[in-house]
């Protein structure tokens, strides 16, 4: 079965059309890595979307090596790290940057097991033993050990804050992180809505769709003002006064002149004159109409 807590989404559309037709021609090359609940029954740690393509492709068994007695932030480590090593961090959708930051910052494992990890990666990623220098390998793939969100950020390219916005992903329900990689829910907007307990998220999001509200910063950084008195009704009230308050544009209108007029009153003025003449001869008319 799957990791319980995979948060990589798998490969869609031409990528995925590609890995089926590899393995359709070549089988699955690099083994998965699987751990052992119980006699018969695995959790998929690295390989989701090759077991993915080995069933589209008609696969009925796939090679894994059967990982036993891993801690859960050793088993963690290898779901990690192999989509690290797979696709770039800025290749990722932002709840799963947040997933690699959030284990970055909380030091998954000791050093000396990460590297461990790592090597073995290295191993069936390349075939070669020779990983070079542990503390290298660290670096390059994972990042020394980090103590702080500056830290993290230096190995990312992102600025503390930023760092500090990602990480606030994880907070959120499942729908919202998936609004946020879908782009319908700004980060600054998601940030704010990822400090409400689990319960006014959803009666946010429910009461959004259902009043087609907008999730702005600045529509939702209310429910952050309030979010200790807030319930399902007041959501709502909260949502229906804004857009009370919001009230539609005039919209403008061109109007034209007839040329007979123009001719007549205004051939020989300029434009300024000319909204003068306008302005005065319209106020005269409707004081003269007010009467």
């Amino acid at each position: 079965k799957p990791y319980h807590d995979h948060r990589f989404r798998l490969y869609e559309g031409q990528r995925l059309d590609d890995m089926v037709s590899s393995i359709m021609e070549y089988g699955v090359m690099n083994p998965l890595i699987v751990l052992r609940l119980d006699a018969t029954h695995y959790e998929l740690l690295s390989g989701h979307n090759r077991l993915h393509a080995a069933e589209l492709a008609g696969l009925k068994v796939v090679p894994a090596l059967v990982k036993e007695n891993l801690t859960d932030d050793e088993a963690l480590a290898y779901v990690i790290e192999t989509n690290l090593m797979q696709r770039s961090f800025s290749d990722m959708l932002p709840s799963e940057q947040a997933a690699v930051l959030e284990v970055r910052l909380a030091k998954l494992t000791s050093q000396g097991r990460r590297n461990d990890i790592l090597r073995e990666l290295h191993i069936l990623e390349t075939g070669s033993p020779d990983a070079g220098d542990s503390s290298d390998l660290t670096s390059a793939l994972l990042g020394q050990k980090l103590t702080s969100r500056d830290r993290i950020g230096h190995e990312y390219g992102l600025a503390h804050s930023s760092v500090a916005r990602i990480l606030r992903i994880n907070y959120l329900i499942i729908p919202l992180r998936k609004m946020v990689d879908d782009g319908v829910l700004p980060l600054y907007a998601a940030v704010d809505l990822s400090y409400l307990p689990d319960q006014a998220q959803r009666w946010v999001m429910e009461a959004s769709n259902e009043l087609h509200f907008p999730l702005t910063m600045r529509n939702v950084k209310v429910f952050k003002e309030r979010k200790d008195e807030l319930s399902r009704e007041l959501v709502y009230d909260i949502m229906q006064d804004i857009q009370a308050q919001k009230k539609p544009a005039v919209p403008m209108r061109k109007i034209s002149v007839p040329k007979k007029v123009y001719e007549r009153y205004f051939k020989e003025q300029s434009e300024a004159e000319v909204q003068s003449v306008v302005e005065q001869a319209l106020k005269a008319w409707f004081e003269a109409k007010s009467k």
